[in-house]
Order: structure tokens, then sequence, then C-alpha cells
């Protein structure tokens, strides 16, 4: 028996409606596999659909952008653009015309004709968003949240992750994993980024996934790896461009103070870290109290860092707090500023343990800050603080 496709409809829905009238470019940025081509093309049926990865597409449209563009005015969706960056000088004239024009006819905006995807986030390169800036509205989907999988137990998130090709087919992670690992590394470090040795980058990848929720040591990865400063922060750089993963710095109320200080580290999509840390099953992670931690601290990080972006909230907005620099004195999870502070430990438990918020409240400057804990029991009520549910962070963003 064939299986039946299924679309799941992702929160970051919710944001395009908003965006989609405004600008007539729209920008959908994410990781591989996440989800961008169905999202679109279920959004917007009626526009044609063109992939850049595709080799004789690539090559028809590098002969002529400029025509090509033009010929697809009314509106068209150029999946994977970052194979063409070139195009984005070519969109820029063009939306240019497509808004003078409707200022010109007394229209405030003009609604979305071009849709461009990329597993590459051109915040990153000054170029593209020198020309991008005011033309369009950018969409940062990654892979599925908890709440988007309900349904599905705690450890099979942190096992699976939220790939959703493993939730619509059939595939599983001891098969999809290795597959994307290595497309990763062919399309987007050697063809794009032009680094040789991947073995060595592969490896690095590990190591970051063996670092999860950990302050970066940098000078010990350098010396495992065997690579030196200026090259690890370029592969950061480029894992955190690409969407495998994201930093939370620590908190201060200096803001210039945070950034001159180690953050730790995150992935986006806890599967993929598992599989990077060696785990072949969801048991490994129920029997294996490091992995259960890492991963649930993972698991609700990567949840929050989807939600702020599927609601275009500030990309800076998650913190930790470390008090001495040793790792006994902190605090999972900041949100906020001095004004507005939300304090959150982050517990793989299903049993609520009140020197969990006695623990945030011990320290003066957090006196104000509002006391959360996440972890896997019920949503509730608790004195000092609240207890929330691990699907239901969307509770604290909101308050």
């Amino acid at each position: 028996m064939s299986a039946t496709y299924r679309y799941i409809h992702r929160e970051v829905e919710e944001w395009m409606k908003v965006m989609g009238p405004l600008c007539p470019v729209m920008s959908i940025m994410g990781p591989r596999q996440a989800g961008k081509t169905a999202l679109i093309r279920n959004t917007f049926p009626h526009l044609k659909y063109f992939d850049f990865e595709d080799i004789p597409t690539r090559e028809m449209v590098q002969k002529d952008i400029t025509g090509f563009v033009r010929a697809h005015i009314e509106g068209a969706i150029f999946d994977e653009f970052q194979y063409i960056p070139e195009i984005t000088q070519v969109m820029k004239v063009v939306s240019d015309e497509l808004i003078w024009e409707a200022h010109r006819r007394g229209e405030v905006s003009v609604p979305v004709r071009f849709l461009l995807t990329g597993s590459h986030n051109y915040l990153y390169n000054d170029k593209i968003i020198e020309t991008m800036v005011g033309r369009t509205s950018i969409i940062e989907m990654m892979s599925m949240t908890s709440g988007e999988l309900m349904g599905n137990d705690v450890f099979d998130l942190m096992f699976k992750g939220g790939y959703p090709i493993l939730y619509v087919n059939g595939e599983t992670p001891e098969t999809f994993f290795p597959k994307y690992v290595n497309t990763y590394l062919q399309r987007e470090i050697r063809r794009l980024h032009n680094i040789g040795d991947l073995k060595q980058f592969r490896f690095f990848m590990g190591l970051c996934a063996q670092n999860v929720g950990n302050i970066l040591n940098y000078e010990t990865m350098t010396t495992t790896i065997g690579i030196k400063m200026p090259t690890l922060m370029k592969w950061l750089s480029l894992l955190e461009a690409t969407y495998i993963i994201f930093t939370a710095p620590p908190y201060h109320e200096n803001y210039g103070k945070v950034i001159s200080h180690r953050p730790k580290l995150y992935f986006y999509d806890t599967g993929l870290a598992g599989y990077l840390m060696g785990i072949k099953s969801k048991s490994m992670i129920e029997k294996t109290p490091d992995f259960k931690g890492k991963l649930f601290e993972n698991l609700v990080m990567s949840d929050i860092k989807k939600k702020l972006l599927s609601k275009n909230k500030m990309l800076d907005e998650t913190y930790f707090w470390n008090v001495t620099g040793n790792q006994g004195y902190e605090i999972d999870l900041l949100l906020g500023n001095a004004y507005d502070l939300k304090a959150i430990e982050i517990k793989s438990s299903d049993k609520y343990d009140p020197w969990w918020i006695n623990h945030i409240s011990k320290f003066d400057k957090l006196e104000n800050a509002r006391k959360y804990v996440i972890y896997t029991g019920p949503t509730q009520d608790v004195e000092g603080g609240k207890a929330v549910n691990f699907r239901d962070v969307g509770l604290i963003l909101e308050s």
C-alpha cells in the first residue's frame, strides 16, 4: 500500500499571513529538510516553482537572470536561491520598480510576488543583505517544535528531532541522519564554502554535539580538532549560518559585556545532535542521565528559539545566567531584559521540586524576575512562580 502525503501545518504560517501583504519578496530561510518547500507550495500553490539546486534549471537561469526574473514578474518561487546569489541584485531593481509603481497608484505596499527559499542565512552575507533590506520580509523556519508534534512522547522527540520527513513517510533516524549529514557536507560545506577536509569538519560537528548545553571552550576545541582559532570561529559561524547550531550568551545588564563573554551552544534539532553524539535509540537516552539531561535542555531551548523566530522576535533574547564562571551556579535560561526578565530552570523530570524555584530566588539580581521551571510534568502555579510542561513554553513567551 502506498503512503498518503500528509502536510503538517506550521506555526510560522501565522507570521507569513501578517508579512505577505507588506513586501514584494518573501524569504523563507532555514535548514535543509525543514519543510520550507512544502510550506510555500502549500501556501502559494498558484506560483510557478523553480529549484535552483537543479543544475539544468540553474544553467538556464544564469544565461539571462534579468530576463528570467522579469518573465515571472507576476510571481514565482525560487527554491535554494543561494546557488544564484546574483539574483538578489535583479530582485532589488525589480522590487524597487514594483514599490514605486504601487506608490504612484496610491498603494502603501506591494503584496508578495516572489518567494525565495534558502538553507543559508543571508543575514550573514553583507552583500546580499544590502540589496534585500526593505524589499523582503524574512521568515526563518526550523525543524518542527514539540507543539507541532503533539502525540509524540518526549524521548521520541529527543531521539527523532523535528524534521518533517521522519513523521510523514516512515523514514527513520538510522536512515535519515547519515544521508542528511553527508548531503550537508557535500552541498553546503564543500560546494558553497570550499572546505576540503570534510572528515575533519564532520569530527568538528560531532564535538559540537558533545558540547550541547556547555559554555564554549574555544582553546580546548582547537586543540582537540587540530585547527587554529580563526578556522574554529569560521566553522562555528558556518554552522550558525546554515541553521545547525545557535548560541546563548551569558546575561548581563550591560549588553556590551554580554557579547564579550563565551556563549553556550545548542543545536536547532535534537535528533541531529543525538545522531552526532552517537545515540542509536531512544532507550539510550532513557537509560543515560547525561544524554537525557543534555537533550532535554536542548529540546526546550530549541523550541523556544524556534517559537521566537516564528513570531519574528529578536534573535538575541535568550541568555543564561552565570555568576562565577562555575557551571554549578547557573540559571539555564533568561528571556527579556532588566526591565522585564523571565528566569527559567529546565529539568528533565515529571515531578516538581520546590528547590528549583528557590534556586532562582537566591540570586538578589533576579529578585524581580518572573520565575519558571520547564519540565515534563503538568503545567501548574507553584509558590514563587510557575511550573510549565515543555509543550507549553508558548505560555511563557506570551506572558
